[in-house]
């Protein structure tokens, strides 16, 4: 049965759903921050270690597809409890290897591959279920508070205590982020949306090929995302170098560096609490632009500048201004797509936007090297100044980009 008591515009199934976000955000970010510091302490090789926090990403590309699959099969909200459950799983094994000193290499690498496994299932099923248990026209809203609630938990939250925990005992952010997931499970068996109607007749190749036709043959997904992909490998290749440019270039110690990561987190918070009034007051075409701008303009001043203060507001910029894209042309996606291609269009949408990351960092790794960080930095914002020039007639041409979100309630296609 669909919840239908609401509490300020949302069902009880949302809180609950924002409620499991948050505690296993707060897991996450304890994980993210603890995860490569046991590695370099139980490994000797830098490669090794660079492996393992690879791994977390392989599922993305290896498995982003067949999961949307199986998000338009099955019920989301028991997928998102089984990806819970593997999580918990995965970590309490990996902490009791590690109490029993067998915790080596590969089963390091076996361990981070199976947490992105199950991010992967659980991301294609959350954001399929979204629109089901919230209404149409709170979308962005919806998406505003639950992106603010995960940025909180697992960048600010998280990352200090999984740094603080560690110190005090390796195992300790493992054994803590499992039972967050548990938690997680626990608040999602409440929740329920519609069912979807597992396709007649198809086979997992055949759905996944329908998934990727449908997002290709629309112009405005295609556009988000291509966008998604560029910006997401932008913005993982300024991550990459950051550091080096605070630490070589600005000369600050690592203290600050913690500092002015945590102001690019606030500005992510900011940008997903007020994301839906923006839209609404200047509406979603000039919203999604004007956040590209932003984006794009950071990146020179950043690169322009030896002031700490500008550097800290121009990177809190850039987190505001990705989270405003991230919440409107997410919540656009879901109330453009039928319910029934919603996991597959997930699916495909995050192949693109989390599988140019690692690319991203490659490239903004080997352009540092080779002309500096304050180069990387205004090369990267050229290239999200140039991608808002480029979508812009897409945007302003489709008037589905116009409307508000119980207009974007769009008829099932064959």
């Amino acid at each position: 049965m669909t919840t239908t008591t609401r509490v300020a515009g949302f069902g009880t199934a949302y809180h609950r759903l924002t409620g499991a976000a948050a505690v296993s955000a707060v897991g996450d970010g304890m994980r993210f921050a603890a995860l490569p510091l046991l590695s370099a302490a139980l490994l000797h090789e830098a490669f090794q270690v660079s492996v393992v926090t690879a791994a977390t990403t392989v599922p993305w590309l290896l498995f982003g597809l067949p999961a949307g699959a199986y998000a338009d099969r099955f019920e989301r909200q028991r997928l998102m409890v089984l990806a819970d459950l593997l999580r918990a799983g995965t970590l309490i094994v990996t902490a009791v290897a590690l109490a029993a000193g067998r915790l080596t290499f590969w089963p390091l690498v076996a361990a981070a591959f199976l947490l992105g496994m199950g991010e992967v299932l659980f991301d294609c099923a959350s954001f399929a279920l979204l629109p089901g248990v919230v209404p149409k026209d709170r979308l962005e809203a919806a998406n505003g508070r639950l992106f603010a609630v995960q940025t909180v938990g697992r960048d600010l939250l998280g990352h200090v205590l999984g740094g603080v925990l560690f110190a005090a005992g390796r195992a300790v952010p493992l054994v803590l982020d499992a039972l967050s997931f548990l938690a997680s499970a626990a608040l999602l068996r409440g929740v329920r949306g519609p069912r979807p109607e597992p396709p007649a007749g198809r086979r997992l190749l055949g759905e996944i090929r329908e998934g990727l036709e449908y997002v290709a043959r629309d112009p405005l997904l295609r556009a988000l995302t291509v966008s998604a992909g560029l910006i997401n490998a932008v913005y993982l290749g300024q991550v990459a170098v950051f550091v080096i440019l605070v630490r070589d270039v600005l000369e600050l110690p690592s203290a600050a560096y913690g500092a002015l990561v945590a102001a690019g987190a606030v500005g992510g918070v900011v940008g997903g609490a007020t994301a839906s009034r923006i839209s609404r007051a200047a509406g979603r075409v000039p919203t999604l632009l004007g956040g590209l701008v932003l984006i794009g303009a950071a990146g020179p001043a950043v690169a322009a500048t030896g002031n700490v203060a500008v550097v800290a507001v121009a990177y809190g910029a850039s987190g505001f201004a990705l989270m405003l894209w991230n919440v409107v042309a997410v919540s656009l996606r879901q109330g453009l797509i039928p319910d029934r291609l919603l996991g597959r269009a997930t699916g495909v949408y995050r192949l693109f936007a989390w599988g140019t990351m690692p690319l991203g960092a490659l490239l903004f790794g080997m352009l540092t090297e080779a002309a500096g960080p304050r180069t990387a930095f205004a090369a990267g914002g050229a290239a999200i100044l140039a991608l808002a020039l480029a979508v812009a007639p897409v945007l302003f041409r489709d008037g589905r980009a116009r409307y508000d979100g119980r207009a974007l309630a769009t008829a099932d296609e064959d």
